[in-house]
């Protein structure tokens, strides 16, 4: 079904941190959330398969170790990076909204997806919510690989997975993808 109370726009980061970042935040009513952004990344070699890594950098008020209806807000909200030839467009497929590509579901990767991590922060036994940053890179060897397009172009997209029933948020600071020719 379609989310609820989604939020994604610039932001001052809270405190104690400085600058702005861009918040991101839905309700997750039907036990799977998919929250993302994307962009096409032009100039590379029409046809060549590249191999897709990156370096995530975000901010999360998510204690570990919390329960949860659907799963835990911190462990059970993976953080996603897919890349494609295709535009990565959200569809209805059987009344569900849907991603064209497959970039995997949850904690699973999938075709043109990997999972960098979850939500969770340090603060253990689902203690009391602050915002820390946290840093997550792709797996090593990286499994992901993308086609340049004719036009020498291939879309990144990252977001969030939620299986947790209810709001999840974050403010992404930096995403540093790296491409390497095939």
């Amino acid at each position: 079904t379609a989310p609820t109370d989604v939020i994604a726009e610039v932001r001052a980061l809270p405190t104690p941190f400085t600058g702005t970042g861009y918040f991101q935040s839905g309700t997750n009513r039907s036990d799977d959330l998919l929250l993302y952004i994307k962009t096409p990344i032009a100039g590379l070699v029409p046809g060549v398969t590249y191999a897709v890594s990156a370096k995530l950098e975000f901010l999360t008020d998510v204690p570990s170790g919390c329960g949860g209806c659907g799963g835990s807000p911190g462990e059970a909200v993976g953080l996603v990076l897919a890349a494609s030839t295709v535009e990565p467009q959200t569809v209805i497929s059987g009344g569900e909204f849907r991603l064209n590509i497959d970039r995997g579901n949850q904690s699973k990767a999938g075709a043109s997806g990997v999972v960098l991590g979850n939500m969770a922060n340090t603060v253990p036994a689902c203690g009391t919510r602050r915002w820390e940053s946290k840093t997550l890179n792709t797996p090593v060897p990286t499994p992901l690989a993308a086609k340049a397009d004719e036009t020498g172009a291939l879309w990144v997209l990252i977001g969030f997975d939620s299986g947790f029933e209810a709001l999840s948020r974050l403010y992404y600071r930096r995403l540093t993808v790296n491409l390497q020719p095939g």
